[in-house]
């Protein structure tokens, strides 16, 4: 499943194979990816904060699409809004996880639009880690646009 899902990133989000992302582990409800350090160095031997933003993203958007196809709804998935706050800085490869908790609130209510044929937004968490720190969290507004 993880190749299935990695490919489709990589042709959809061209920037992610470029960064050297990849799915190191994703089922329906949690996704952990790894992307390299080497392509993404800045000036000061860091990681692009631009790879980091694009690498959350590419996470969180894989986790809702590999969910939302195994339920079998038929809906656009689109970022509306991203939001990254930056702890510390990346000096290593890095990971980049998010889960989707099924009690939530904004969960069930999604579940229940969708169901129905109804769009709904939907707010992703990923937490992005070096060497077990928490180096980021990015928070991003998804949009599942029904047809």
């Amino acid at each position: 499943m993880k190749n299935k899902y990695e490919k489709l990133v990589h042709e959809t989000i061209p920037v992610s194979k470029a960064i050297g992302w990849q799915i190191s582990l994703l089922d329906s409800l949690s996704i952990k990816t790894i992307t390299q350090l080497s392509p993404n160095i800045n000036i000061h031997g860091t990681v692009f904060a631009g790879s980091i933003y694009a690498a959350g993203m590419a996470t969180g958007w894989t986790l809702l699409k590999c969910w939302y196809d195994k339920q079998g709804y038929q809906a656009e998935l689109v970022a509306a809004e991203g939001n990254i706050k930056y702890f510390e800085p990346i000096t290593q490869d890095f990971v980049s996880s998010a889960n989707i908790n099924i009690h939530a609130e904004q969960f069930v209510k999604l579940v229940d639009r969708l169901k129905t044929n109804k769009s709904c937004g939907f707010k992703q968490e990923v937490e992005i880690t070096c060497k077990e720190v928490i180096c980021a969290i990015m928070t991003i507004q998804f949009v599942f646009k029904c047809t």
